[in-house]
Parts: structure tokens; C-alpha cells; sequence
């Protein structure tokens, strides 16, 4: 077998499995691009395409992963949920691209 395809299955296995979900990965890549204000879930849903199951499940576990806080915030009379990545998504959305850039060469 190709030493290249066994290097890149050795080093999968620093990877994260529970992102490597495409919601989860356009979530991590949005919010990282938004820097640290983050995105509503509204804008979140509207920006990304999603059904509402899809996106509040796969917050909720990049949450709970500790990969992106959430926070409450009063936009007018109305109460919205916010959202930014922390470190940890970071570096975890930082280790896929390696591992996704070095698959593709």
C-alpha cells in the first residue's frame, strides 16, 4: 500500500471524528471567519442553508465538544441565541485543514 495513504490514516487519528460532519464543518468554518462577535442562529441558518434540526443539533454538540460557546443576547425586545468558536474549535478546524490539505496533494 502507497506510504503516503498510511501516513495520512496515522495521522487522521489526531482528528476530532465527532467534527468531521459537514454541518459541523461549515459551522466552524463561519464562525471562524466571523471572528469573535460570532453569528445569531438566525443568521447562522439563513447564511448556511440548514434545516433547524440539523443546525441546533450540531450546535449543540460543537457546544457541548467545548468548540464554540453560545451566549443569549437581547437584540431589541427580543432574546437571540449568539455564537462564536473558542480556541479549541480553532485548533481542531486548523488540524482537519491540515490533514484535508495533505490528502489533497
Amino acid at each position: 500500500m502507497d506510504s503516503n495513504i498510511l501516513e495520512l490514516v496515522a495521522e487522521a487519528k489526531v482528528l476530532n471524528s465527532k467534527i468531521v460532519s459537514l454541518p459541523r464543518i461549515l459551522i466552524l468554518i463561519a464562525l471562524k471567519d466571523l471572528g469573535e462577535d460570532g453569528s445569531t442562529y438566525r443568521e447562522l441558518k439563513a447564511a448556511l442553508d440548514m434545516e433547524d434540526g440539523t443546525l441546533f443539533s450540531n450546535l449543540n454538540s460543537l457546544e457541548e465538544m467545548g468548540y464554540i460557546k453560545g451566549k443569549k443576547v437581547e437584540l431589541g425586545n427580543k432574546e437571540m441565541h449568539s455564537y462564536s468558536i473558542t480556541g479549541d474549535g480553532k485548533h481542531a478546524l486548523d488540524l482537519l485543514n491540515s490533514w484535508f490539505v495533505k490528502y489533497l496533494k
